[in-house]
């Protein structure tokens, strides 16, 4: 299968304010594109692929690993339907291929996929509210709109949502990189960021802007529409863009992202399940999931090699392959332009490596596999692969890292706890499968 436009790293979280979550799930290079494709509906799930699905239910979100949007297309997306409201009443539109972000929290969407106009959200004077939320390689930058959500049976009102407009307000000098706040930058009409925090910055961001502050400068108010007339700002935790798991009545504590096992080759598209609470109902409980505690900023540790040394790590949904690294420290090499941002060896490589917390109290050996990313996408059809691996992307802020992404869930049940929510038997924040 040919690709445009991927050019790195799908996803990676970010440190701003002290947490995992601002930068999730976009990262160098953007997304793995497909070229030349116009189907929407890629077709029936691959060879060897498997239900291992959550049954029906009002906490179930069904969603799926398909061809993306019509035209566009993107490999290893995992995609929901949603609905949004206008607060408080019953005009509401359905949203499709919204990207399951399990490494960043809040909902993102794209201002050409929303008909609806939502209330804007001001300061204590008045003044609309906007976002630079940074990634890797590129932004989303756009105003804070209040909204509710609705996802299988549940709900989450008067939820703060970022809404990606270029005819807004001019984009601040800050916004670095690449603009994401179009359907063909981004391949998707919106993030849905269902990750372990319950804002996408949190305490830092309410703190006052200044030279000696913590405040990393993701929030501004923006007085008029012309250049400069938005100002970083300090936004009380009311008032980010917040997880909306965490707001539902019930199954508020987490997530589990249910995929099957798919074959080595591939899959034309395959359904999942996101279960919404842990431990909350006979559908949601861990089981014997192993549960791996996470630090302050949502990271654990891998091993790899086995005799190597540990790289903060971290699950994301939305990167589209395991990146980890790089290609002389792994000793994979990388592929030939265009494809450099993948590992290309030449045959499949399984490999294992040890997935630990940061305190040492629990630690498991993971297998995964890597295969040759050019083999992989001369497929004319498949979107699905569990054995598609890349380099990290350089980042002075967190050294060697481990992003296991969406292959990583393929074949798993994977949880994720949210902050300040109590599951049972278990306190604090952590991932388990």
């Amino acid at each position: 299968m040919n690709t445009t436009g991927g050019t790195g790293e799908a996803g990676m979280p970010g440190t701003t304010g002290g947490r995992t979550g601002v930068t999730g799930g976009i990262g160098a290079g953007g997304t793995i594109r497909i070229a030349g494709g116009t189907s929407g509906n890629a077709g029936a799930m691959g060879t060897g692929g498997t239900t291992g699905i959550a049954t029906a239910a009002d906490n179930v979100a069904m969603v799926s690993v398909d061809f993306g949007l019509p035209n566009i297309g993107y490999l290893n997306g995992l995609f929901a339907t949603i609905t949004v409201c206008v607060p408080g009443t019953s005009n509401c539109q359905s949203i499709d291929h919204v990207l399951v972000n399990t490494g960043a929290s809040g909902l993102r969407l794209l201002k050409p996929a929303l008909s609806l106009s939502l209330p804007a959200l001001t300061d204590d004077a008045g003044v609309p509210l906007a976002e630079c939320t940074q990634f890797i390689s590129g932004f989303l930058w756009g105003a804070l709109q209040r909204a509710d959500l609705k996802i299988a049976g549940e709900q989450a009102t008067n939820l703060t949502v970022q809404v990606t407009d270029p005819s807004g307000y001019p984009v601040p000098t800050n916004c670095a990189g690449v603009d994401f706040g179009t359907t063909n930058a981004l391949a998707a009409n919106g993030i849905l960021g269902v990750g372990s925090f319950l804002q996408d910055c949190g305490p830092a961001c309410a703190t006052v802007p200044g030279v000696s502050s913590t405040n990393p400068g993701l929030y501004y108010s923006c007085s008029s529409a012309s250049v400069g007339g938005c100002l970083p700002a300090a936004v009380p935790l009311a008032k980010q863009v917040s997880n909306p798991v965490a707001f539902f009545g019930n199954d508020n504590n987490g997530t589990i992202v249910e995929l099957p096992a798919i074959s080595a080759q591939g899959a034309t598209s395959v359904s999942a399940s996101l279960v919404f609470g842990i431990g909350t109902r006979d559908n949601n409980t861990l089981g014997g999931a192993t549960v791996i505690p996470l630090d302050s900023q949502g990271w654990f540790l891998t091993k790899y090699p086995l005799n190597g040394s540990d790289s903060v790590s971290f699950l994301d949904s939305s990167s589209n392959a395991i990146y980890f690294l790089d290609g002389t420290t792994a000793g994979i090499p990388t592929c030939p332009s265009p494809y450099d941002f993948l590992y290309c060896p030449s045959a499949t490589l399984n490999l294992s490596a040890e997935v630990r917390d940061a305190g040492g109290l629990v630690s498991l050996d993971v297998s995964f596999s890597i295969a040759n990313a050019r083999t992989l996408l001369a497929s004319t059809s498949d979107v699905a692969f569990d054995n598609l691996g890349g380099p990290a992307a350089a980042s002075s802020s967190m050294g060697a890292y481990f992003d296991w992404g969406l292959p990583f869930y393929f074949g798993r049940r994977v949880f994720t706890s949210i902050e300040g929510k109590s599951t049972p038997g278990l306190l604090g924040l952590f991932v388990a499968f």
